[in-house]
């Protein structure tokens, strides 16, 4: 379902360009985003013989790193003033704040692709087997589970886990004819069973149902299938919990509105607990949003004539904020009593705009009670330290 005037508003927050990132570097590979509180660019001058790194708040701009490194690949911590640098086999990990290393390992197998899967643990995912490396157990990487040989051809693109750690899904691309294949692995660590569906994004979240005294683990998926068409599911997990209702397993058709030459798939999913949203993003644009208790499909817009290939859940607004190939840094937030009057009136969703009616209410209540203290209380945000990233990149500019 389109409109003219979608329900959601679209700002340009900065543009990567103007801080000195060369537009043919804001890619995937180059530019990480584990949360809303900071971006990580690898990126280089032709006069430059190494690297640089800089790493900003994707909502002002602040720089709060900026210097040279020989590392391949970087990725912030999602909350703490933590950095972490891969050189080939070599990883090591750096506190801003304390200006010292916490702790470096090395693996044996070539790594296709790695991640924060929460504050403490990175997931190393190789051609065969996913790890997990625990910085405060001073242990190296924990061999977790072997990848399923329906992956072996795929690129790999994301590894997500629940926040106990007890669900896992890897997710790989294939490149078929004339469309793009998504296989994801899901693992459950409790019962050590493994399986495959066909999904091109996955995300964990908690969700409290409105109808269940205790919150719920959920799974959400996307996926493109035949022709034109694909679903979203929100699937409640196990265990199930005293006084809930029987889990749910929801979910919607959605319809992909491809441009000419471009087969469009869903790349990211991110959860609103605070509106029990779910936004849909796919690769060329298009922005999907999703009722978390029904899975039912709102809306669809488009936010972006560029690919937006990293993003995440704005926290402040419990909008979206993602990267463009063009080098923008975007958010996508909905307008709130326009939205519901969308669902009520256009999607014809009387349920679901009574139930966001009454979220959003709710919230606007939370955050004027909680405005004050947010003025008074200062920034988490860390001063520039040329001479932290002088240490830094001395440490992993050694690594081999």
């Amino acid at each position: 379902m389109t409109d003219t005037k979608p329900p959601v508003s679209i700002h340009e927050l900065i543009q990567l360009a103007h801080i000195g990132i060369p537009g043919d570097q804001v890619t995937w590979s180059r530019v990480t985003m584990t949360s809303d509180r900071w971006i990580a660019i690898r990126h280089s001058n032709k006069e430059d013989k190494e690297a640089m790194v800089t790493v900003l708040n994707p909502k002002d701009g602040v720089i709060s790193y900026a210097g040279q490194t020989s590392a391949d690949s970087i990725q912030m911590n999602p909350t703490q003033p933590v950095i972490a640098l891969k050189a080939g086999a070599r990883f090591e990990v750096f506190n801003f704040d304390t200006k010292v290393m916490i702790s470096k390992t090395k693996i044996h197998e070539p790594v296709v692709f790695w991640t924060w899967l929460n504050p403490d643990i990175i997931a190393m995912v190789t051609d065969t087997v996913i790890y997990h490396w625990d910085l405060w157990q001073n242990n190296p990487p924990e061999r977790v589970f072997c990848r399923h040989p329906r992956l072996a051809f795929s690129e790999i693109i994301s590894y997500k886990a629940d926040p106990s750690l007890k669900w896992l899904a890897v997710t790989g691309l294939t490149p078929e004819e004339k469309r793009i294949s998504g296989i994801t692995q899901l693992y459950s660590v409790s019962d050590d069973i493994t399986q495959c569906i066909g999904a091109h994004a996955v995300c964990f979240s908690t969700y409290h149902y409105d109808d269940n005294p205790s919150q719920s683990t959920v799974m959400c998926v996307a996926s493109r299938e035949t022709h034109d068409h694909g679903k979203v599911h929100v699937i409640e997990l196990g265990p199930y919990k005293q006084g809930n209702f029987a889990p749910r397993n929801n979910y919607d058709l959605i319809q992909y509105l491809d441009d000419v030459d471009r087969y469009d798939f869903p790349v990211s999913l991110h959860v609103s607990c605070k509106y029990g949203l779910l936004f849909v993003m796919t690769k060329y644009g298009y922005l999907y949003l999703c009722d978390m208790e029904t899975a039912a499909c709102l809306c669809c817009t488009r936010v972006s004539l560029n690919v937006i290939f990293t993003s995440t859940l704005n926290t402040d607004s419990q909008g979206i904020v993602g990267v463009t190939r063009g080098g923008q840094i975007v958010t996508v937030d909905i307008k709130k009593d326009g939205f519901i009057k969308y669902v009520r009136d256009t999607a014809k969703k009387t349920n679901q705009a009574n139930r966001l009616e009454k979220a959003i209410s709710i919230q606007i209540d939370n955050d004027e009670d909680v405005r004050g203290s947010r003025d008074t209380s200062t920034s988490s945000q860390m001063e520039p330290n040329s001479f932290l990233l002088r240490d830094a990149n001395s440490n992993i500019s050694k690594l081999k």
